[in-house]
């Protein structure tokens, strides 16, 4: 085997290129030119390839021919970089490849990490969005205080969402510790530019959340032990910063929006003439009488529709559990005798089959047991107002008739004069009309269960319902001061607004009708837009039969329908 040493210059690199040309050396007799410099380099010349080797610590390493490495300097550079490596125990494989490819010493050290990060089981960008949304974000959590939040599903499928959307493909696949502050404000920029200005908040606020999650919990797992916490420096575009809202309905307003659902069931201009349902219309009614968001307040159970003993006669209360809850923290609500029978109406108008006091009936109707959508209600304003529920549906539609030399006319719009809002927008009239009644802040804050102001509710894991709705914390007696003032203007203006619609009576004095025995009493109320759904409620109620008063002194057998009587 012919072999020398020698201190590499370029008079060997072009013996050994001769000698490959030449082809002069077999596998079973190479030339082999070891360095006097760096150790355990040397150049290797057989059949037809000269390439530099490397050999440490029993191992052997191809460092490239060449064509690739043409000096002895960027040989002994490259072996020196591929010792350490193996002298940390480090695959070099891959090292050695990236730099054949043409990677330098960074990049190609990054892809030695790289590898071996995966094969540690180190956190993807799909590795982090999974133990994000469906693990942390799903499953209750202790918070620093001791307290155990509920886990919100919808913030963990809203998470999931924006973190694995079409526009952050880009991150998909790629380690948690390859990211940079660039690499996610490229995708918040997408969505800017794509007019999602939504998704390019809601992806930084969300990513920002994820990464500091996995830092804190699983630094060592996600990659991120020891990390500074770039993804803090990424920022929110101002562009997509909606301004603060300042919707404020006035109680007129408000009774004006009730009064047109009532009347207008059947939306005018609209081909299906299909009438507002009345799980609907009572949604709306609710959300306006109790300032509750739509998402907890459409949930109530009907079991969680409680008496009230120590309180006022016919209030209710309405227990939230935590999981419906914004702040997931359990709340109740007292609701007035008035405002109650808003629940018994509904109940008459689609039975006992849900478990829901406000169901929705289409699913209802597939035997799927569900709650009103929260945005039932604002689809029904949205109706009002003639907008469509689909606006891309009804842009082709327009556009399809526009082709055919047709013209689509806009529904007539039934608020006109009434300025836009959303029921959630209900609750800054109810705070505002409270706080002019002079009713208390706190007592405000409670209803409206406000995370930031203190309503003295304490801590309950787990406990039975009645208990928790009754509870001192739930502090019902501080929540009626301020729902009884709110209910009472609303019914207030719903009664100015209702009169003001009526027909002017004539001067003129017609002759009285004919006296008639008085009908029997309707087995439900009928409800119409010529008077409060309340007030006719209040009648019916009013016209219930009571058991005379010798009935109840006679002493002998009751009569036989006294039961029917009673249970009326």
């Amino acid at each position: 085997m012919p072999s020398k040493r020698a201190d590499i210059g370029p008079a060997e690199v072009q013996e050994a290129r001769a000698a490959a040309e030449a082809r002069r050396h077999t596998s079973g007799d190479p030339l082999i030119i070891a360095d006097d410099i760096c150790r355990g380099l040397s150049l290797r010349v057989q059949g037809g390839s000269a390439s530099w080797i490397l050999k440490f610590a029993g191992r052997t390493k191809s460092l490239g021919n060449l064509a690739e490495i043409r000096t002895a300097k960027a040989a002994r550079e490259l072996a020196a970089q591929t010792r350490a490596l193996m002298r940390d125990g480090a695959e070099v494989r891959t090292y050695v490849r990236s730099r054949q490819a043409g990677k330098d010493h960074e990049k190609a050290s990054a892809k030695v990490a790289s590898e071996q990060a995966r094969a540690a089981g180190r956190w993807t960008w799909e590795d982090l969005a999974t133990q994000y949304a469906d693990v942390y974000l799903s499953n209750p959590r202790m918070t620093t205080r001791g307290i155990v939040k509920q886990p919100s599903l919808s913030t963990a499928a809203e998470a999931r969402r924006y973190l694995m959307m079409e526009e952050a493909k880009p991150l998909f696949g790629r380690l948690l510790s390859e990211l940079r502050p660039g690499d996610l404000e490229e995708i918040r920029d997408v969505c800017e530019k794509a007019g999602r200005k939504t998704a390019s908040r809601q992806f930084v606020a969300y990513a920002k959340g994820a990464l500091s999650f996995a830092r804190k919990k699983h630094s060592r797992s996600a990659g991120l032990e020891g990390a500074p916490k770039w993804w803090l420096e990424v920022e929110k575009l101002d562009s997509t910063i909606p301004a603060p809202r300042s919707r404020y309905p006035s109680l007129k307003g408000i009774a004006t929006v009730l009064y047109m659902a009532e009347k207008h069931r059947a939306m005018p201009g609209r081909e299906s003439g299909r009438e507002t349902s009345e799980t609907v219309l009572c949604g709306l009614w609710w959300l306006a009488l109790t300032a509750q968001r739509a998402s907890a307040g459409l949930s109530l159970r009907r079991v969680h529709v409680l008496p009230w003993p120590d309180g006022p006669e016919g209030w209710k209360v309405a227990f939230f559990p935590p999981e419906v809850m914004k702040g997931k923290r359990p709340h109740s609500l007292p609701i007035p005798h008035r405002a109650s029978m808003l629940l018994e109406r509904v109940r008459m108008a689609v039975g006992t089959e849900s478990e829901f006091a406000f169901p929705a009936l289409r699913l209802l109707g597939e035997n799927t047991d569900a709650p009103l959508s929260r945005s039932s209600p604002k689809l029904l304003l949205d109706r009002l107002r003639g907008r469509p529920a689909d606006l891309e549906a009804d842009r082709r539609l327009r556009d399809e008739a526009a082709k055919a030399g047709e013209v689509i006319e806009d529904a007539p719009n039934l608020l006109d004069g009434v300025p836009y809002f959303s029921p959630h927008d209900m609750r800054r009239t109810f705070a505002t009309t409270c706080a002019d009644l002079a009713v208390r802040g706190d007592a405000i804050s409670a209803v409206l269960d406000h995370a930031d102001v203190s309503t003295g509710q304490a801590p309950i894991v787990s406990a039975d319902i009645t208990r928790i709705a009754y509870d001192y914390s739930q502090r019902l007696e501080l929540k009626r001061f301020a729902i009884e003032a709110w209910t009472d203007a609303l019914f207030a203006a719903c009664d100015a607004l209702w009169a003001s619609h009526r027909p002017r009576r004539s001067s003129f004095r017609p002759v009285p009708p004919p006296i008639h025995p008085a009908p029997a009493r309707p087995e439900k109320p009928s409800f119409s837009a010529s008077e409060p759904w309340y007030v006719t409620f209040e009648k019916w109620e009013a016209a219930r039969p009571k058991l005379k008063l010798s009935a109840l002194r006679d002493t002998s057998e009751p009569p036989e329908n006294w039961r029917e009587a009673e249970m009326a």
